[in-house]
C-alpha cells in the first residue's frame, strides 16, 4: 500500500491506520480485495443511532432498584441546576436523544456532578449504539481515486 492509498483510507475511516491495520490491509489493497479491507476497516466502528430514552428506559437499562435511586438523584441535582432540570423534562418525556452529541454531552457532564452514578451513565451512554460499517463501495471509491482510476 502506498502513501496516498493509506491517506485515502485514513481519510475514510477518520483517524490514522495503526501499524497492524496498515501490515493487514497493504496486501488487501495490493490484490485489489475490498470487500476484506472494508472488513477490516469496519472492526469495532460504532455510532449513535437515533435512539430516544426515557423514565422507562432508564429503570430498564440500569434495574431496579438502581434506575429509580438515579433518577432520583438527578431529580435532586436539577433543584439546583436548570440545565440539568430541563434535562430531565426530555426524559421524562421520553425524548432524550442520545444520538446528539450534546445530549451525550450532557450526560457525561453528569459524571462530574453525580460520581458515584459513573457506571450508570456510561451504561445508559451506549443505548443505542449500533455498528458503523464501511461500506467496500466507499473503499474502492477511495483506492480508485488514490490510484488514478476512473471512478463512477
Amino acid at each position: 500500500m502506498n502513501a496516498s492509498e493509506q491517506a485515502a483510507l485514513e481519510g475514510l475511516i477518520g483517524r490514522s491506520l495503526t501499524a497492524d491495520e496498515v501490515g493487514a490491509i497493504g496486501p488487501l489493497v495490493l490484490a485489489r480485495n475490498d470487500v476484506e479491507a472494508a472488513a477490516l476497516l469496519s472492526a469495532g466502528r460504532t455510532k449513535h443511532g437515533p435512539t430516544q430514552i426515557g423514565i422507562g428506559t432508564v429503570v430498564a437499562v440500569l434495574g431496579d432498584p438502581r434506575g429509580g435511586k438515579f433518577l432520583d438523584a438527578v431529580d435532586v441535582l436539577g433543584e439546583t441546576d436548570r440545565t440539568v432540570y430541563w434535562g430531565m423534562d426530555a426524559v421524562r418525556r421520553g425524548v432524550l436523544d442520545l444520538s446528539v452529541p450534546a445530549a451525550r454531552g450532557s450526560m457525561t457532564t453528569l459524571k462530574e456532578k453525580i460520581p458515584e452514578y459513573v457506571g450508570e451513565i456510561d451504561l445508559l451512554l451506549q443505548v443505542g449504539v449500533v455498528p458503523d460499517p464501511i461500506s467496500f463501495d466507499r473503499v474502492s471509491a477511495a483506492l480508485n481515486k488514490a490510484q488514478g482510476l476512473m471512478t463512477l
